[in-house]
């Protein structure tokens, strides 16, 4: 098994909404803020973890392509069929399966860096009391504004396998144009749904920009 080349995609995330990104809460103080964002250690900006983008976009495809519970060996956990036409388990990596032969995992999500904005806002939540009709266990949370941007990065590694294997069609791609395809189709879908926690309350809208494929602009 040989690695054959990569492909880099970069651009903006812009958001168009507060967003949650999750931090460490192990410091609480009274009056203070229930639950903080993500930040640098040294810088203090917020950023946005590569794991969770990741994730994130395996999560999505999975829910897409049918795969996202009792689809293996454990319910609710990620795809690890690792059958040779599984693009979540060939791009992703099968989930907790060290013996297959479909190779090391395809993608790498980098950390995303802040480029502007970044200031962080507090917003009240509470639980509503149904019978009454009041507000109940209130709690603060940080949210980076909307209108932030951050650095977007990832690379997708091909292998021989990749291009002399059979491997099925993703859309009309084959070999490493598929990978390429089934990545963006990742992204279209983590932008379709949003990012960071909340987003069933209006968290995490936002939109990709500038993107680049190896140096040449394309959209979604």
């Amino acid at each position: 098994m040989k690695k054959e080349g990569q492909k880099e995609i970069e651009g903006i995330i812009h958001l168009l909404s507060g967003t949650r990104i999750g931090g460490s809460d192990d410091l609480l103080q009274i009056g203070g803020t229930d639950l903080t964002c993500i930040k640098h250690p040294v810088t203090l900006q917020p950023y946005l973890p590569g794991s969770s983008l990741k994730g994130k976009m395996r999560s999505e495809m999975e829910r897409k392509l049918g795969k996202f519970s009792g689809n293996n060996d454990k319910k609710n956990e990620p795809c690890n069929c690792a059958k040779t036409d599984c693009f979540i388990c060939r791009v992703f990596g099968p989930h907790k399966k060290p013996d297959h032969n479909l190779g090391p995992s395809r993608i790498i999500v980098r950390d995303a860096p802040l480029h502007k904005g970044g200031e962080i806002e507090l917003k009240s939540e509470n639980i509503i009391d149904r019978r009454v009709g009041t507000a109940l266990h209130p709690r603060k949370v940080e949210r980076v504004i909307a209108g932030s941007e951050f650095n977007f990065k990832l690379i997708i590694q091909y292998l021989d396998i990749d291009i002399t294997d059979p491997m099925p069609k993703y859309t009309d791609q084959t070999g490493a144009d598929a990978l390429v395809e089934f990545v963006k189709a990742a992204m279209r879908e983590l932008q379709r749904t949003g990012i960071g926690g909340g987003v069933s309350k209006g968290y995490g809208e936002f939109k990709f920009e500038d993107l680049k494929l190896d140096g040449q602009s394309f959209s979604l």
